[in-house]
């Protein structure tokens, strides 16, 4: 079975992670990296989503953090280059409001550790 593309929950929570250690992120062997795996694993899990062994493993979050890296105005590298197209969206949406993303990975997070079955709807302002 293929691993799915990443939802926007998984790239909001991914982005704000980048924000908060931006210009150092953690190396893909660290337990900062390690508990973001755990983490969007339970969120898959708990949103029904499914992949091989592989599934948002350590070294797939970490270079999901580089494919980010692309939109980044104050890295002076390049980035790596592919990724998804919801990347720029989430990157766009969100990487000038640190406070309103905060909110939403806290509201994710509440999910996670809730007994409810389905995420709650996440609303997007039309105006964005």
């Amino acid at each position: 079975m293929a691993n799915p593309n990443w939802s926007r929950d998984e790239l909001i929570v991914t982005l704000d992670f980048y924000l908060r250690h931006t210009p150092s992120i953690p190396a893909k062997t660290s337990k900062e990296i390690e508990a973001l795996s755990k983490f969007l694993n339970i969120l898959g899990t708990k949103a029904g989503v499914h992949g091989d062994a592989d599934f948002r493993n350590p070294n797939g979050v970490y270079l999901k953090l580089m494919n980010l890296r692309r939109f980044d105005p104050e890295y002076k590298g390049k980035g790596m280059e592919r990724g998804g197209k919801d990347e720029e969206i989430v990157w766009n949406l969100y990487a000038k409001k640190p406070d309103e993303l905060h909110k939403l990975v806290n509201t994710i997070r509440s999910f996670v550790d809730s007994e409810e079955a389905t995420p709650p709807p996440v609303t997007f302002n039309p105006d964005d």
